[in-house]
């Protein structure tokens, strides 16, 4: 049959990240991402899969301590039968200090360390065609035009860039599709966006963004993961593969009624229980509270995370709850406060009747912190 390919296509992976926003979990963090790596290395073994490629930022910084370079070096060392591909990226460039210029990286690893280079593995029946970044900035391409030439050989490209029409600019390698096209692989393995594409196609080349395996913060949310199939002449085989131990989650929660810390933390447990499954546990939950709560109920984000936080890894608590206030009844009092009231429903109601929804929030705001100063409530702070 026609000679095929099989391939693990990552990215992303930043090892050694600090992640300081989720404070004492964050060790642990940067743990279970050398873990995922581990993990795609364990794919590759039981699979057998003959071609790894790791599309840039590998690592998250150049400064890494040397045992956890040693530990990646000792993983890819471990894969004897599987050619390792890694162009680096912004994050981890083949620059001077770069740990990618040592001379001890295991035989079936090849790094790319300028710009476009191809390597022939004819027993292989494919042609690997890869670059760098050298800096943290590439405001050209890297991707010059490729000679490939027209034989029996697969190609596959790897490369970490910028993804942007034909008139665009970026720091970060900028590539077009009319590039790709140009290119004459049959896939070409992009990283440094966090979040995967679909598998795309330019002209007769295949490409993709595979994403981060690991979600690295509350911009990079949901199931992340690994391509992972076979690429022949001509045609393209991946799958999206999850590899990921945790995800980051961004919930709205009505807590509506809740009158307590209690029961608006009971709330929460029970919205993220029904939605997840048994393994909510897991995640990193962002939740923000929606709803309408009694004026008795000073909502304290913290207090309300402490009630959630032997229940989940991790959980931040954001408070854009509305005071419930009879404001018709309040409207019809000559009062101040109740003038005040009249004009802002008014100013609600008027931007309701036009679909202006960003202004019929802000209105609801001002409305919310109004009556809220009238009670002398308000603490001013600069946010």
């Amino acid at each position: 049959g026609m000679k095929s390919i099989k391939i693990l296509h990552c990215a992303d992976i930043h090892i050694g990240m600090e992640q300081s926003s989720i404070g004492n979990k964050s060790r642990q963090r940067q743990e279970e991402i050398l873990m995922t790596f581990d993990r795609i290395i364990s794919i590759c073994k039981n699979e057998k899969i003959e071609l790894l490629l790791i599309a840039g930022d590998l690592f998250d910084r150049n400064n890494i301590e040397t045992a956890v370079i040693n530990s990646v070096k000792n993983s890819l060392k471990s894969i004897t039968e599987t050619i390792v591909a890694i162009a680096p990226g912004n994050h981890d460039n083949a620059a001077s200090d770069s740990a990618y210029l040592d001379a001890d990286w295991s035989e079936n690893v090849h790094i790319f360390t300028s710009n476009l280079q191809s390597i022939e593995f004819k027993d292989k029946g494919f042609r690997l065609s890869g670059g760098a970044f050298i800096s943290s900035y590439a405001n050209e391409t890297i991707l010059q035009s490729v000679d490939t030439p027209d034989d029996d050989l697969i190609n596959i490209g790897i490369i970490h860039g910028d993804l942007v029409s034909d008139n665009q600019s970026s720091t970060y390698n900028p590539i077009t599709p009319a590039q790709i096209k140009q290119s004459g692989m049959d896939y070409f393995a992009l990283g440094h966006i966090h979040k995967r594409t679909e598998i795309l196609k330019s002209g007769n080349t295949f490409y993709a963004y595979s994403g981060c395996p690991e979600g690295q913060g509350f911009d990079e949310l949901g199931e992340k993961g690994v391509y992972i199939g076979s690429i022949s002449k001509g045609s393209c085989n991946l799958a999206f593969r999850p590899v990921c131990q945790r995800m980051n989650i961004q919930e709205n929660v009505d807590i509506t009624g809740a009158g307590t810390i209690a029961e608006a933390s009971e709330k929460i447990l029970k919205a993220i229980k029904n939605k997840y499954g048994k393994g909510f546990s897991n995640n990193l939950y962002k939740i923000i509270l929606e709803g309408e709560i009694d004026q008795q109920f000073n909502i304290d984000c913290t207090a309300v995370a402490a009630r959630l936080t032997d229940e989940v890894f991790f959980v931040k608590i954001i408070d854009e709850t509305r005071i419930h206030i009879d404001v018709k009844a309040l409207s019809l009092e000559t009062t101040l406060k109740g003038i005040f009231a009249r004009k802002m429903l008014e100013k609600i109601n008027s931007a309701i009747n036009n679909g202006k929804a960003d202004e019929e929030k802000e209105y609801r705001r001002a409305l919310y912190i109004g009556l809220k100063a009238f009670d002398c409530e308000v603490k001013y702070n600069e946010n």
